[in-house]
């Protein structure tokens, strides 16, 4: 299934086989007193295939919340974001690496002129409701630009950089290396999608990539397929015209 957040606090399961949708509220249920609102721009797993946490990114703080989403519905730890200012997160993603004693780094998209901000998070300590995440970097794709960096995706050894063009997604491609830092640029390609708020991607066999791009416009998801030199084709779901338009999109999705 495919995670999808909200800026109105909702978390958004979508099942990818037959296109229902399942909304999660219990944040605004059980948390609006200590937090306000919450208003989510990212999404992350640390481990898709046996974690039954969720990382959510929120614009409106500057943090990261550790959520668990399958049982208890509760908010586990909160992780503040040196450094990233009051604007918060616009985007977010998991790099794991045998680089971190936390078995990974977690890439957060910053309005602040297209930049990206490592951050280690103490997910193996035991540190309380409340710890700090340490900056391990930091990273403009496109220096000297301004443009929205409205998502961030890793999968099978590769980051994916979104940044909404308006009309169009003007898309990047980086590898990771051993240090769970990012490579030179491999590819980068435009893609046809209005307003993108969002962006997921899954590995598939035989070097082909599924990418989800949420578009605030148009109000949907919209799947295309990604080998490298090839570049991006629409995807069967959508060339069949089955865009997945229950959803209203507000952030970024994650593949579960």
């Amino acid at each position: 299934s495919l995670v999808v957040v909200s800026d109105s606090g909702t978390i958004l399961f979508v099942d990818l086989e037959d296109y229902t949708v399942r909304e999660d509220t219990a944040l605004n249920d059980k948390y609006t007193d200590a937090y306000g609102w919450f208003d989510l721009e990212g999404v992350a797993m640390s481990n898709s295939e046996s974690s039954t946490f969720l990382y959510l990114g929120m614009e409106n703080k500057p943090a990261i919340l550790e959520y668990e989403w399958h049982n208890s519905h509760r908010i586990f730890r909160r992780f503040d974001l040196p450094g990233l200012g009051a604007t918060g997160v616009e985007s977010l993603t998991w790099v794991p690496t045998a680089a971190s004693g936390h078995m990974g780094y977690f890439y957060v998209g910053s309005r602040t002129k297209g930049k990206v901000f490592i951050f280690e998070l103490p997910l193996l300590e035991n540190v309380g409701p409340e710890s700090q995440a340490t900056l391990r970097n930091t990273w403009t794709p496109l220096p000297d630009d301004e443009k929205n960096l409205a998502g961030l995706a890793y999968s099978g050894g590769y980051i994916f950089v979104n940044f909404n063009d308006g009309q169009s997604n003007h898309v990047m491609i980086y590898p990771i290396l051993a240090n769970g830092m990012y490579g030179d640029l491999a590819e980068q390609y435009q893609v046809d999608v209005m307003d993108a708020q969002g962006i997921a991607a899954r590995k598939r066999a035989g070097g082909e990539w599924e990418l989800f791009f949420t578009s605030d416009r148009q109000r949907a998801i919209l799947a295309y397929t990604f080998r490298f030199v090839t570049g991006f084709e629409l995807h069967s779901q959508c060339s069949e015209a089955r865009q997945l338009r229950a959803v209203e999109p507000g952030g970024s999705g994650e593949g579960a």
